[in-house]
């Protein structure tokens, strides 16, 4: 099958797409439930759809054009799951051909072919949580397509207007999902490598990267939320404390086969280094990738699987010039064909009986199946802690969307300024239901009655008050 992808002819884009569209589509006509980061990003793309401002009216870190995406599918086509679930497949074959593009027109390997693209869609079916649409990947897309002018100028020489775009869309990128700032490492390096004068080149990267953020600053200037910009969404990223949605073990196990033959290829590489002297440089870049790659996963606040998106580009770039380079045809054939083969075991395993051998637990992952979370529906919620589940069938009425920054007002209870906080944010709309812990909830209606003195517990739910008006 390897083979069969070398070449450039038309058949064999339409053979790609169709193989593509077999592996992923069958999950989505299969229906796998909604994910947590899923309803997360439903609920603020309707919240902002309601004309409430990020970072303003809606306290949550979540990247500016990331969630200006939620807000557009929001007023497109409100709850969708259907659209979560379609538009990561077009993005992420999006990548993929405008990588295997950039290869092949800039003549990163010996070989025009299809292998990148290939290698880039088979590797990204790994597990169905890659089906989701998460900034993380609407921000790869950006930094994919930021590299074909890292790379174009990189032979031209010196250009302004090239290395302004590489910037401009590296920005983006960030502007998608924080923690991908660190691919203007790789940028740099590739100005190192390439460019005639590294100081005027780093300074044209550096203002096309920061040109979309000093629109954006400006706008929440404007709109009095510079201050909350910077303490919800650009500080608290910068921390180590890292959040699994999966187990440490489970994204071991998934990962396992992707990254053991990204390192056998690599590997391979560094051993069989190519002639040319623009090839070996592009080699070296793509070096540079992969420390940068695993980085911005540490520095991101949750580890999933989908930390595989950043390592794709350099998987698709090493195993490429394995496939092409390595003498025995039958051993490339069945290599791959194991490869493939695997993906399809990890990403089928639910449906396969393989998910109990394999010990793969998802509880932070998929929404729950508790009757708690449908027995109330068309409400209102304040939701004091990290349970999303009470989102699923209900509305959030009240800023306090993101737990760790609602926490700022409602850990310190015993200021003045947290409580008149507390209240001003409440007081226009009074939710129907507060989920909160009982201690705190007593807190709250002995320091603030005037908001909370008319909700009272439910029955059988410790955590749930209701409303009575």
């Amino acid at each position: 099958m390897i083979g069969y992808f070398r070449s450039l002819l038309l058949s064999r884009l339409f053979s790609l797409v169709l193989l593509f569209l077999a592996i992923r589509m069958p999950l989505v006509f299969w229906g796998m439930p909604l994910t947590l980061p899923e309803l997360k990003s439903m609920v603020l793309g309707e919240r902002m759809a309601d004309g409430y401002l990020l970072y303003r009216d809606i306290f949550d870190s979540e990247a500016p054009l990331a969630a200006g995406i939620f807000w557009l599918i929001d007023l497109l086509a409100g709850r969708s799951l259907l659209v979560y679930r379609v538009l990561p497949i077009i993005l992420l074959f999006l990548q993929a051909i405008r990588l295997n593009s950039i290869f092949n027109r800039h003549n990163v390997h010996s070989e025009r072919t299809f292998i990148p693209a290939l290698l880039y869609l088979v590797g990204g079916s790994v597990f169905f949580e890659l089906d989701t649409l998460t900034p993380l990947l609407l921000g790869m897309t950006f930094v994919v397509f930021s590299l074909n002018y890292l790379i174009s100028f990189s032979k031209e020489g010196e250009n302004n207007r090239q290395l302004f775009k590489a910037g401009f869309i590296l920005g983006l990128g960030a502007l998608c999902y924080l923690p991908l700032v660190l691919f203007l490492i790789v940028a740099f390096f590739a100005i190192i490598l390439f460019a005639s004068s590294s100081l005027r080149s780093s300074l044209l990267l550096l203002c096309g990267f920061i040109f979309p953020y000093s629109l954006v600053l400006t706008y929440y200037l404007y709109t009095n939320t510079l201050t909350n910009f910077f303490d919800f969404h650009l500080f608290p990223n910068w921390n180590f404390q890292v959040d699994f949605l999966l187990e440490p073990l489970a994204v071991f196990k998934i990962l396992l086969l992707p990254l053991l033959f990204l390192v056998i290829s690599v590997a391979y590489n560094i051993a069989n280094a190519p002639g040319l002297n623009y090839q070996v440089k592009i080699l070296q870049l793509m070096l540079i990738w992969l420390p940068v790659a695993i980085a911005t996963a540490i520095i991101g606040k949750k580890i999933s699987t989908e930390a595989l998106l950043l390592l794709l580009p350099a998987l698709a770039y090493f195993g490429t010039a394995f496939f092409l380079h390595f003498r025995k045809a039958l051993v490339r054939e069945v290599f791959f064909l194991i490869f493939l083969v695997g993906i399809m075991l990890l990403r089928y395993s639910p449906f396969l009986g393989l998910a109990p051998l394999l010990k793969i637990n998802t509880p932070n992952l998929f929404i729950s199946s508790d009757p708690k979370y449908q027995a109330i529906q068309n409400k209102s919620f304040l939701v004091l802690n990290r349970d999303l589940n009470y989102y699923i069938h209900n509305t959030v009425t009240t800023p306090y969307l993101n737990w760790e920054i609602a926490q700022r007002d409602f850990k310190k209870l015993d200021t003045y300024q947290a409580v008149y906080q507390i209240y001003r944010h409440i007081a226009p709309n009074y939710p129907d239901y507060i989920v909160a812990d009982p201690k705190l909830m007593r807190e709250l209606q002995y320091k603030i009655p005037t908001a909370f003195s008319n909700y009272k517990p439910v029955a059988n739910n410790q955590q749930l008050f209701e409303r009575v008006k």
